[in-house]
């Protein structure tokens, strides 16, 4: 067993701590079975997240590296070329052309961080192409190959959630509640669970906002004008998350309600 450690800390806090009365304690909630567990995903599962969260990795240091280079031009006082992307082929060629030592380095090393993410990127298409489930999630609006494997890989088994709220709980995309003397206050989202989860379905969510036309835009372009965009974003994101729920439950695909 893998016991869920932030909330054992809850249940296990005492005056006395020392790794003796600890381990006595979680002994003690296994046995009555009233330990907080932590989910462990099946080998496939487990593999197939490790690669997608590689790939997330890799794409967000070639950035830092891009931004490096930007940097760089702008101290230097350089403008980049405005026909042309900076970091297409012309534009490669270009910052080649500058004969700067730092730049040479950063290419050199943003040319491996390239060469791995297509690769992996290959090998993620060709899964997406055999995974049922994948195909599902590829009906929702916003989310591409790479979306729903990344969606597919931090959810696991879609069975584990009873209803779609604890999957947006999961998430940490629900708003903090503080309830006391019959009042109740809601703030920001909580944040728990997985970040990855959270993070792509945000990304699905501004996508989606501004490509389709559905009743989760329409709900936005509402949340929008009185609370702001920030907050209409996460708003949306949940309710594509309870899509994606929704989808892999029913083993439908998705279609828009309104």
């Amino acid at each position: 067993m893998v016991s869920h450690p932030k909330k054992t800390r809850y249940i296990a806090e005492a005056r006395i701590k020392s790794d003796r009365v600890d381990s006595k304690v979680i002994a003690e909630l296994a046995r009555l079975d009233a330990l907080s567990l932590a989910y462990v995903p099946d080998k496939e599962t487990a593999d197939l997240r490790e690669k997608v969260r590689r790939r997330a990795f890799l794409v967000r240091e070639r950035v830092k590296l891009r931004v490096k280079v930007k940097s760089f031009l702008t101290y230097e006082g350089i403008k980049w070329p405005s026909e042309h992307g900076l970091f297409t082929w012309k534009g490669i060629e270009w910052l080649g052309s500058l004969k700067f030592e730092s730049i040479d380095s950063y290419l050199r090393i943003m040319s491996v961080f390239d060469d791995e993410i297509r690769v992996l990127s290959r090998e993620l298409e060709g899964v997406a192409r055999e995974d049922a489930d994948v195909k599902l999630l590829m009906t929702v609006p916003g989310l591409g190959y790479y979306s729903a494997l990344l969606v597919k890989s931090e959810i696991g088994d879609v069975s584990r959630f009873l209803f779609g709220e604890r999957l947006c709980s999961y998430a940490g995309l629900v708003p903090s509640t503080h309830a006391s003397g019959g009042v109740v206050r809601h703030g920001g989202i909580t944040k728990e669970g997985s970040k990855w989860l959270r993070w792509v379905m945000v990304e699905a969510a501004q996508t989606h906002v501004h490509k389709y036309d559905t009743s989760i835009t329409r709900a936005y372009q509402g949340i929008a004008q009185r609370r702001g965009k920030r907050a209409a974003t996460v708003a949306a994101a949940r309710k594509l998350l309870l899509c994606c729920y929704s989808v892999l439950k029913n083993k439908r695909p998705y279609y828009d309600q309104a």
